[in-house]
């Protein structure tokens, strides 16, 4: 994934120690000597001291299996936090064998997965996770994550389509089912996911990056629907919010190219081409323009998925007096207003 602000809120917010965290397992009753650590490992706001706890309450063989393997998992959310993928993966494999039971092991080790491009073996850890929990949010969310990642458009539709019936409120998800649709050409589905998430108040706290991504992809839905005149008051704002972003630079390339503007269209895909070299919409679109004899029809052959932004959804970024706290009991890591 690449790529766009990849944190996703999916739950209320709610105070948390690791005794709470009891709960993931099948409803025995939690019972252990959980010492003062247990509050600073499950709470990643100071990810260095929560791995620091966690380790010690992993290493407490006193402990049964289900907690030492919370402990490993909360171990893992800090790492991942602080970009070491492959610690947390290893954190969460060895969370898995102390209790293959409990599916958020495979959600926690499926994203962290997703963020080294580890596509194929993510998408397995969410399929697990979903066939011991046929209703978990963050199964289908992830899964269809890593299949926007490998292009496989169908797959990731139908997963967007089941977690947007679990949770329709969900801004990110509009957001990577208005992807999905792009992916599969359903443009009119596209603009009116993407439509829906910009109308959504999480939007208000988007950077200005982050908006942009989303607002290039409704004027890549408009332009590939031949409603250019749309794309255009999209495109431009985008250009206005992030002018160095490749694939919004070449979605602009394609907007001018529906107009008829082909020095512009080609101006455009070589300022894309700049940026990524590999940038496959503005190689497609210099291809067609070449000469400057035709436009683009609506028919063209869609760029790869890997030339659009990363699968990953965008989020709105926190205020400033806010920190991150993992919240056992949904495998992540929220947003929460700062201790005084």
């Amino acid at each position: 994934m690449t790529a766009m602000k990849q944190v996703l809120t999916l739950a209320a917010l709610a105070a948390v120690s690791l005794l709470c965290a009891m709960s993931w397992t099948s409803g025995a009753a939690a019972r252990s000597s959980l010492r003062s650590e247990d509050k600073e490992c499950a709470d990643t706001a100071n990810p260095e001291a929560a791995i620091a706890a966690c380790t010690r309450l992993y290493e407490d063989r006193g402990l049964g299996r289900s907690n030492r393997a919370i402990a490993l998992g909360n171990r893992g959310a800090a790492k991942k936090m602080l970009g070491r993928y492959e610690e947390a993966i290893a954190d969460f494999t060895l969370a898995i064998e102390l209790d293959s039971d409990n599916p958020q092991y495979y959600c926690q080790r499926g994203d962290a997965r997703l963020r080294t491009n580890a596509n194929d073996d993510a998408i397995a850890d969410f399929s697990a996770a979903i066939r011991q929990s046929p209703r978990l949010l963050w199964g289908y969310h992830g899964r269809g994550q890593g299949y926007l990642a490998i292009g496989n458009g169908e797959l990731a539709l139908a997963d967007f389509n089941e977690a947007v019936r679990l949770k329709p409120e969900a801004f990110s998800l509009r957001v990577l089912r208005g992807r999905a649709n792009n992916l599969v050409k359903k443009y009119d589905a596209a603009v009116t996911d993407l439509t829906q998430a910009l109308a959504n108040p999480k939007s208000s706290s988007l950077l200005p990056k982050e908006r942009a991504a989303v607002l290039t992809q409704r004027a890549f839905a408009y332009a590939k629907s031949d409603r250019a005149n749309d794309a255009r008051s999209d495109i431009d704002e985008a250009l206005r919010l992030a002018p160095k972003a490749a694939f919004t630079v070449a979605v602009a390339g394609l907007v001018d190219e529906k107009q008829g503007r082909l020095t512009e269209a080609r101006d455009a895909y070589r300022r894309a081409l700049d940026i990524e070299p590999n940038q496959v919409l503005a190689k497609s679109g210099l291809d067609r323009i070449g000469s400057g004899t035709t436009a683009a029809s609506s028919e063209d052959p869609e760029p790869p998925e890997k030339s659009e932004p990363v699968a990953r959804a965008v989020e709105p970024s926190s205020d400033s007096d806010t920190c991150a706290k993992y919240i056992p009991e949904i495998g992540r890591t929220v947003k929460v207003k700062c201790a005084d």
